[in-house]
């Protein structure tokens, strides 16, 4: 995605965001949006200013703070508390002038590093050093200033046109004038965590059991989903009354293709969102914490027939099918186009992934989109004709920003293993979701 440049001001109930994304490798323009947050009206603006065809919005927002990731100083509290609890002091320094503790801890294979204003108790500077030693600003105040902000920064633009639903710090919900009435659940999702997941070193395929944690404030029932890359299938979960219930999920992982080492990073996610009476419910739902974890692949897998299948610990699957029979072709070329390849507006939105590849002649061929970004991850097999392409597509939908605008599609000639039968390309996104985080 590139560096992201934000502006803040606050002063009493309101606060103003700018968030400018340059240009840079992926983007031909500049995207900066000004977004008004009004916690005493409950109105959230706002306004793609980079792009004046796109109308300003208003809506309804119930948080009395903004995201996280916009507010460091006002959303920090809980997260430093965590950090300063695992991290060891290792001295003193000022950053752009202001007086900060280094601090830092090891965390999923990598080093952070954080610089705390003291006083002030907020991050003013963090880097990521993973085990390759490369270091990764991650964030960084440029510029900081306690004085009252002129008025003019709060003033609420003119002629927004008002969206029907309701905007938190953690996602949103919109009404478009569908004709349908949004889904009123008769519980409502307090907190949703996703349990810890230990690395995995062996055989693969293997099967991740994932389990997490969804709390209500009364009897109803709840849709819920488990994602790693993409959204699994979902479920539900009755409850009688207040309080908690655990669920879990197993999820099947397969060796990394070609060209792609053994190891896999996971980053997994659960959501959950009460439904109504008759079992519809909204497409925005609460989000747990991230649970990251690496798959080392040893081997291919094999279960003896009839053997018990652990419930505590991953459990292992039958190998794959052999592959197809060996072609001398070779894939010489590959492509990737996205539509739309540039979006700045309210999600979810369609997005679909057309992969299309050359090789050197015909046979058996398989393919693979990492699109996590766009929950359209997918895989499969097809034949080369004889004129020695093929094309291949996934769709998904985007519900909120990626974090990671970056999607790749892989193809190789069969059989597989071999990093010579294998080519693949990466293609930048643009899009931005102008309801949500």
């Amino acid at each position: 995605m590139g560096p992201s440049f934000v502006k803040v001001a606050r002063d009493g109930p309101k606060e103003a965001i700018d968030q400018i994304l340059p240009v840079g490798p992926g983007r031909t323009k500049e995207f900066h949006t000004h977004i008004l947050y009004d916690f005493q009206a409950h109105k959230i603006y706002t306004n793609v200013v980079s792009d004046p065809s796109v109308p300003c919005s208003v809506m309804t927002y119930t948080s009395p703070a903004v995201p996280d990731e916009f507010d460091v100083i006002t959303a920090s509290a809980d997260s430093v508390k965590d950090f300063l609890s695992h991290s060891t002091l290792l001295r003193t320094e000022t950053v752009n002038g202001i007086p900060a503790k280094v601090m830092e801890m090891s965390a999923d294979k990598m080093k952070i590093t954080a610089w705390i204003a003291d006083p002030g108790g907020f991050p003013v500077k963090e880097v990521t050093t993973g085990q390759d030693g490369k270091a990764t600003t991650m964030l960084e105040v440029k510029k900081l200033s306690f004085a009252r902000p002129p008025a003019s920064a709060f003033e609420a633009p003119k002629g927004c046109t008002a969206i029907q639903g309701e905007a938190t710090a953690t996602g949103a919900r919109a009404e478009f004038g569908s004709g349908e009435t949004t889904p009123k659940p008769t519980v409502s999702v307090t907190a949703v965590t996703l349990q810890s997941v230990p690395d995995y070193t062996g055989p693969c395929p293997v099967k991740i059991r994932l389990t997490g944690d969804i709390t209500v404030d009364g009897p109803g029932k709840v849709f819920y989903q488990f994602g790693a890359g993409k959204m699994e299938p979902g479920d539900t979960v009755t409850f009688t009354a207040a309080g908690s219930k655990t669920v879990s999920h197993v999820i099947t992982f397969n060796h990394p293709e070609p060209g792609y080492g053994n190891e896999i990073g996971v980053g997994a996610i659960l959501e959950a969102i009460g439904e109504d009476a008759s079992g519809k419910h909204d497409a925005f739902m609460k989000g747990s914490n991230n649970a990251s974890f690496s798959i080392n692949c040893t081997g291919i897998a094999a279960t003896p027939a009839n053997a018990p299948t652990p419930q505590a610990a991953p459990q292992l699957t039958p190998p794959a099918a052999p592959p197809a029979p060996a072609t001398n072709a070779r894939v010489t070329g590959v492509k990737l186009s996205v539509s739309p390849s540039e979006y700045n507006g309210v999600c979810p939105v369609t997005v679909r992934l057309v992969g299309t590849f050359t090789a050197s002649g015909p046979g058996p061929a398989y393919y693979q989109f990492q699109a996590g970004a766009v929950a359209a991850n997918s895989s499969g097999s097809v034949d080369v004709g004889a004129d020695g392409t093929a094309t291949v597509s996934s769709e998904g939908q985007v519900r909120r920003t990626p974090q990671v605008q970056s999607v790749r599609f892989l193809a190789g000639m069969e059989p597989r293993g071999h990093q010579e039968n294998a080519k693949f390309t990466n293609v930048q996104l643009d899009i931005h979701c102008t309801n949500t985080p």
